[in-house]
C-alpha cells in the first residue's frame, strides 16, 4: 500500500463537507467539519491520493520558480489590461522610500532601496491601486451585460484564491489577477458574478456559466497553473482558485 503524504487535519466551524487543500508552504491540510470522525481521515487521503499527488507537484514546481526569481521586479507585465511597467530603483541616503509612477510606464522608487522587503511591499501597495482602479469597473460592465447583481467589490492578495463569492453577494477578486491574459480574467470574473445567482457548483451553476462563458472548461484548467505568471514579489508575506 502506498504510505499516505504528511497531513494536517484542521477542524472548522464553517465547513459542510472534508476538503483538501495545499497551503501556501506546500503542505497538505484536510479541512473537516467541527465534531466529525478524524479516524476517517486517512481514507479519505487514500482515495485522493493521485490529486494529492497533483498538487504537491504543481506546489513545489511553483515555489521552485518562485525561487529562481530576483526578490525585486525590473519590469511589471500587467497582461490582464495591456500594462508593462518599468521599474528603477535609485539609492537616496536619508530619504524615506517612495514610489513614483511615470506617465511614460516607469516606476521610480527612491530612497532606502536596498530594503528589499519594503520595496516589495510598496510594489504590492502599487499593484493594489492597479487593481482597484480596473477589476471592480471591469466586473460592473460584465455583470451589466448579463443582467447579473452583486453586492460589493473587495479586493485582496491571496494566494490560493482567484476569486470567490459571499452569501451577501459580496465578490473578493485577487490583486494577482492583472498578471493573468484578458480572456482568463474575465473567466473568473463571470464564475463570480454566477454565484450571485447559484452558490454552490451545481449542474445549474455549470449550465449558467457555460451561457455566459462556453469555453469556461478550457480557462479553469488553464488557471490551475496561471500562478506561474504572478511574481514571486507579489506572493511574498501575503496571505490564490476560486
Amino acid at each position: 500500500m502506498t504510505p499516505l503524504p504528511p497531513y494536517t487535519v484542521r477542524p472548522s466551524a464553517r465547513a459542510r463537507r472534508v476538503s483538501l487543500r495545499i497551503t501556501p508552504a506546500g503542505e497538505l491540510e484536510v479541512v473537516v467539519p467541527q465534531g466529525f470522525d478524524t479516524r476517517r481521515v486517512p481514507a479519505i487521503v487514500r482515495d485522493k491520493a493521485e490529486w494529492v499527488a497533483r498538487q504537491l507537484a504543481r506546489a513545489a514546481e511553483r515555489r521552485a520558480a518562485w525561487h529562481a526569481q530576483p526578490p525585486l521586479p525590473r519590469e511589471i507585465p500587467l497582461r490582464a489590461v495591456g500594462e508593462r511597467w518599468r521599474v528603477a530603483y535609485v539609492a537616496a541616503a536619508g530619504r524615506r522610500l517612495a514610489l513614483t509612477e511615470r506617465p511614460d510606464g516607469h516606476l521610480v522608487l527612491r530612497g532606502a532601496v536596498d530594503d528589499a522587503a519594503a520595496c516589495r511591499r510598496l510594489l504590492r501597495r502599487w499593484l493594489a491601486a492597479r487593481a482597484r482602479g480596473h477589476l471592480p469597473p471591469w466586473l460592473e460592465r460584465l455583470a451589466a451585460e448579463h443582467g447579473l447583481s452583486y453586492g460589493r467589490v473587495a479586493l485582496r492578495a491571496q494566494r490560493t484564491r482567484w476569486g470567490s463569492c459571499s452569501s451577501r453577494g459580496t465578490i473578493s477578486l485577487n490583486v494577482a489577477l492583472l498578471f493573468l491574459p484578458e480572456d482568463l480574467v474575465r473567466a473568473v470574473l463571470l464564475h463570480e458574478l454566477c454565484h450571485t445567482e447559484e452558490m454552490n457548483h451545481s449542474p445549474a451553476f455549470w449550465r449558467r456559466l457555460a451561457a455566459l462563458d462556453p469555453a469556461w472548461r478550457e480557462a479553469r484548467e488553464a488557471l490551475r497553473t496561471a500562478w506561474r505568471l504572478v511574481p514571486r514579489w507579489v506572493q511574498e508575506e501575503t496571505g490564490a482558485t476560486g
